[in-house]
């Protein structure tokens, strides 16, 4: 199967030299977005076997983009590239697994020999050492270890590489997903021990549908189904300007926040449903399981009717979910 992979960066010479540096006579297929919300939505749409990303991005950064990939799919290969390689502690590359640090300016034999490790390591498997540019050291010294090189922080990629491939190869897929069902969006779970969670695209699409009369009250502004992790699934909109997945990472966020406010408070059972009501909007958002809805409603919507409407279409939405029918 081809490997895909996303390159992420908001200069686009860079992601113009990435891109060819990746695909010239190359077996990979490589798309290229500016931002760390355009790449989410793009592997919420198309899952990709290596991430590609810059740190230092207007908006989310590449780290944050890290987090939530790995969130999805642990098993997405990361390689990081920056100007400034101090914006990346190694305690931090080894939270994060990320598999390879590059500093720019860099050539494009190192960018496709740290590609050719991570997606076709039987191809290449040079020691991790390799990795570095060479330092001319004088004939006496010896030659640098893989210990001193700063494109492995997250420790020696050929120990990780097995692991990764393995990890390629396995993959549970939850009983919502009907048996030969194309799976859409996969995303792993929020505890060890726990199936990860897969929606097929009838399932998304039912679920879409099943918001569609909520969404089309002449009240309602945006509707946006998300995982709890902040992947937006399906999504119903009046205003093109909404960024919808900016809206649902910040909304899981705040979900998450709350939930922990409330168990430091002492609340046995995280609430399910949070009205914010505002004088030119009202925003209503409910948790279900493992996924989020987000309602917007003008100032003329009722808001028990909100509620109720909220709730309904969260029983629907949830059933589908589960795959009940």
């Amino acid at each position: 199967m081809t490997k895909r992979i996303l390159v992420v960066d908001d200069d686009p010479n860079i992601r113009r030299i990435v891109s060819m540096a990746l695909t010239d006579d190359s077996p990979y297929i490589v798309n290229a977005v500016s931002s760390a919300e355009a790449a989410l939505l793009h592997i919420s749409r198309q899952p990709v076997d290596l991430l590609f990303t810059d740190i230092r991005m207007p908006g989310m950064s590449g780290l944050d983009l890290v987090q939530r990939v790995r969130e999805l799919d642990p098993k997405t290969a990361v390689i990081v590239f920056t100007v400034s390689p101090q914006d990346l502690t190694p305690e931090r590359a080894a939270q994060l697994k990320i598999d390879c640090l590059l500093e720019k300016p860099v050539s494009h034999e190192r960018m496709r020999l740290a590609v050719d490790l991570l997606l076709d390591p039987i191809k290449l498997l040079p020691r991790p050492s390799q990795l570095a540019e060479p330092a001319s050291p004088a004939p006496t010294e010896p030659p640098p270890s893989a210990s001193t090189t700063t494109a492995m922080p997250s420790g020696p990629l050929g120990q990780r590489l097995t692991a990764l491939r393995a990890k390629k190869q396995t993959g549970i897929l939850p009983t919502t997903v009907q048996q030969g069902a194309p799976v859409a969006v996969h995303l792993t779970p929020r505890s060890p021990g726990l199936g990860g969670r897969s929606y097929s695209e009838q399932q998304i699409e039912a679920m879409r549908q099943a918001l569609k009369d909520l969404a089309l009250e002449p009240d309602v502004h945006c509707a946006v189904l998300a995982d709890i992790s902040g992947i937006v699934l399906t999504h119903w909109s009046r205003r093109r300007d909404i960024n919808v997945t900016v809206v649902a990472a910040l909304a899981a966020g705040n979900s998450l926040a709350l939930a922990e406010i409330g168990r430091n408070l002492g609340q046995r059972q995280p609430g399910h449903l949070v009205i914010h009501e505002g004088q030119d909007q009202s925003i209503i958002m409910a948790t279900m399981d493992d996924l989020l809805l987000l309602i917007a409603i003008g100032p003329n919507a009722s808001l028990g009717w909100a509620r109720i409407a909220t709730l309904r279409a969260c029983e629907e939405v949830l059933r589908i979910a589960r795959g009940q029918g």
